[in-house]
């Protein structure tokens, strides 16, 4: 199992080239026909953010065995978090891409990849005390061709630019104190039509706000989604 650090950069962010290598002894201790496992790096530092990954050395990384594959539907992950003051921000990515020396296809700038980034809000919260039967998961599902530095970069941008789209209030905490942001990249290496496709029945399945009251898109994605900003102008 060979590490592409090429396609992780490509769909979220550079890390430390020492964190590369430590990933690639983690798989290599695994060995080749133990499936069911997941990969953490844990960065440790309490008050954290996107600038700092490319340099730290400061993480803890472990190999976690999974008792039941189908509590991963995404299949194996390789997962990073980090605290950014008191909200942890963690990031998942299936191992399938990650371990894949033929995903050319996900390096293409071209390509698409789909998002779910679900952030746990606390409506009723405290800043040093958490009643987790307040906390409820929001859920927005996007599509992309940018890594998620970029892209996150964008979603920062638009919090001041369209403060009153759903994903925004709860990014400024309108919602509630946000204690978490999960984001999973569910589908990579997609063409345009590909992701779009998926994007709308992804979106519709489980993250419309329409039909979910904790979804955060609020409108259709996908094809449907572009029809509809065509009808508008």
């Amino acid at each position: 199992m060979t590490f592409q650090p090429t396609v992780f950069e490509r769909l979220l962010f550079p890390l430390n080239k020492d964190v590369y290598g430590l990933i690639q002894k983690v798989l290599d201790s695994a060995g080749e026909n133990r499936k069911n496992f997941n990969v953490l790096v844990r960065y440790q530092q309490s008050d954290f953010n996107f600038e700092k990954l490319q340099f730290s050395t400061d993480f803890d990384i472990s190999l976690c065995y999974i008792k039941k594959q189908s509590d991963y539907p995404n299949g194996n992950l390789l997962s990073l978090a980090f605290n950014q003051g008191n909200v942890v921000n963690s990031f998942h990515v299936p191992l399938e891409y990650l371990l894949n020396s033929k995903n050319e296809e996900i390096i293409k700038n071209e390509s698409n990849y789909i998002y779910s980034w679900t952030l746990y809000i606390d409506k009723n919260a405290k800043i040093n005390s958490i009643n987790t039967e307040d906390i409820n998961p929001y859920l927005y599902i996007g599509i992309t061709r940018k890594s998620w530095k970029i892209r996150n970069s964008s979603h920062c941008q638009n919090m001041i630019k369209k403060p009153n789209r759903l994903l925004y209030q709860a990014l400024n905490g309108d919602l509630g104190m946000i204690r978490e942001k999960k984001l999973i990249i569910e589908k990579a290496g997609l063409t345009e039509n590909e992701a779009l496709n998926i994007e709308e029945k992804e979106v519709n399945e489980r993250s419309l706000n329409l039909l979910f009251p904790y979804g955060l898109n609020m409108i259709p994605g996908g094809y449907a989604g572009r029809n509809l900003f065509s009808k508008a102008s």
